[in-house]
């Protein structure tokens, strides 16, 4: 009796545990004399891009609004990670901004737009700051950087590459500010697609579900379960990063327009969770 006790306590009660994954990660020269900026390259899969990145031979200048936060990072990465600061809510910004982030290496190649934020509102409260303040982070900054960028490669003659960092949020139904914003991103991707490919610039965006970032409140070490997933863990940022260094490199030029989901099911054979 004692033992059946004990056996259905186990399993009721206790919490079980994923713990990190060894993520293989790509280093070469995939991204050899390229130069990449990362917009929102202090955050969790941002910063893990920037290193990969800078693994394969690219030379990154990352993006954020913490200046402390960048500083730390290019420190930790070294001499081929440079930062600025683009507040992604000031599109009139953008082409100063540009400039400087040019005349970190002498040019761009490759547009990373990985910056984002969540809704912290639930449906039938959602707040007019809340939907602008996701709405003009998570869309209008994008759109606005992806045209800048875009008119720069256009106007130099680069035949570069541009990847949003979606979410499989994008297919789910739009009840909230942040799936709205990444279902419109979609679009918005296949849309810069077909503008720019005949200048050979290709644009696609990636689609993660859950990944253990601050984000959503887990870090390097915690516990990735997530039983709201497929998989039933979380992605790592270094399993997201390493899709991107594919994306943008000369292996994804035949990739176009696409969301490239890598999310453990969520968003393709899961939509509610």
């Amino acid at each position: 009796m004692i033992r059946l006790i004990k056996k259905i306590i186990r399993k009721y009660f206790t919490v079980q545990k994923i713990t990190p994954i060894k993520t293989p990660v790509y280093e070469g020269s995939l991204l050899s004399d390229k130069t990449a900026l990362i917009v929102g390259g202090s955050g969790g899969i941002g910063s893990a891009m920037a290193e990969r990145f800078v693994a394969n031979g690219c030379k990154v200048v990352i993006t954020g609004t913490n200046e402390e936060k960048l500083r730390t990072l290019c420190e930790k990465i070294g001499p081929k990670c440079k930062y600025i600061i683009i507040d992604l809510k000031s599109p009139e910004t953008f082409d100063e901004k540009l400039k400087e982030a040019i005349e970190c290496y002498d040019k761009i190649d490759i547009l990373v737009n990985s910056a984002g934020v969540h809704c912290k509102d639930i449906f039938g409260n959602v707040s007019i700051s809340e939907w602008d303040n996701v709405m003009n982070i998570n869309l209008k900054g994008v759109y606005f950087m992806t045209q800048t960028v875009a008119n720069y490669m256009v106007d130099n003659g680069i035949k570069g590459h541009i990847l949003n960092v979606s979410s499989a949020s994008c297919a789910k139904p739009g009840w909230t500010p942040y799936e709205i914003s990444k279902s419109a991103l979609k679009s918005m991707t296949c849309g810069f697609a077909h503008k720019l490919i005949p200048y050979g610039i290709v644009v696609n965006s990636i689609a993660p579900g859950p990944v253990a970032t601050e984000m959503l409140g887990r870090g390097a070490g915690d516990n990735l379960k997530w039983e709201g997933n497929p998989t039933g863990r979380m992605a790592t940022a270094e399993e997201i990063a390493n899709l991107a260094v594919t994306m943008v490199s000369d292996l994804g030029d035949l990739i176009v327009g696409d969301t490239y989901f890598i999310s453990g099911g969520s968003g393709t054979i899961c939509l509610d969770k």
